[in-house]
């Protein structure tokens, strides 16, 4: 495994498994209630079950997510996380990166349309496909891994499953277009925040 930083973007408007609007205090208690980023399956359910979990992460259910977000989007037990792409191109004899911050405010903001949330987080990630565990994420965009041709490859996706906990989430930030695109309008950190160091496999001599 490895670990990858990641940036979920989320927009504000209504919650649909909620009375609550998602604004900036709710961005931040993300955070600070140390509930994490949930699925939208979990968030749907309310309670869930470890059979329930095992049930859900299926190959067949990635694919959906990946897909048909469409249709499959409210119940899905992933989490699309953006982390960067590259396009190669032959042609030109180029490489052009797509950034995962970019990708990411794309979706918090609706193509700038709404204000959001941008969410600086790291996961563990699988070296090889490892869907029904759920306690690494999957490198979607990853043609060595997942061979695939997808027409969302370039959106950089890492795919966590089912929960990030709040303490692999290092700060959010605000951002509204008609106030800056180049700037967020204010940062949170995220004091129990942990760093991935803990799960590195370097040891320090002493």
């Amino acid at each position: 495994m490895y670990v990858q930083w990641c940036v979920k973007g989320i927009s504000s408007g209504a919650d649909p498994y909620s009375p609550d609007m998602f604004d900036w205090d709710a961005a931040k208690n993300v955070l600070r209630s140390e509930e994490g980023i949930i699925s939208n399956w979990w968030r749907k359910k309310g309670r869930i079950s470890p059979n329930e979990v095992a049930g859900q992460l299926t190959e067949n259910n990635l694919d959906r997510h990946l897909h048909d977000y469409g249709n499959f989007g409210p119940d899905t037990p992933f989490i699309s996380l953006a982390s960067g792409s590259v396009e190669r191109d032959p042609i030109l004899a180029g490489n052009f990166v797509y950034s995962a911050v970019d990708t990411a405010l794309e979706f918090a903001t609706d193509a700038w349309g709404r204000p959001g949330a941008l969410f600086y987080c790291w996961v563990s990630v699988a070296l090889n496909p490892a869907v029904e565990i759920q306690g690494v994420a999957e490198a979607v965009r990853d043609l060595n891994v997942y061979h695939r041709w997808s027409r969302y490859q370039l959106e950089g996706e890492i795919t966590a499953k089912v929960h990030i906990p709040a303490n692999q989430i290092k700060k959010v930030e605000w951002w509204d277009g008609s106030q800056s695109m180049t700037d967020p309008q204010d940062t949170f950190f995220n004091p129990s925040f942990v760093d991935p160091s803990v799960v590195t496999n370097v040891r320090e001599f002493f």
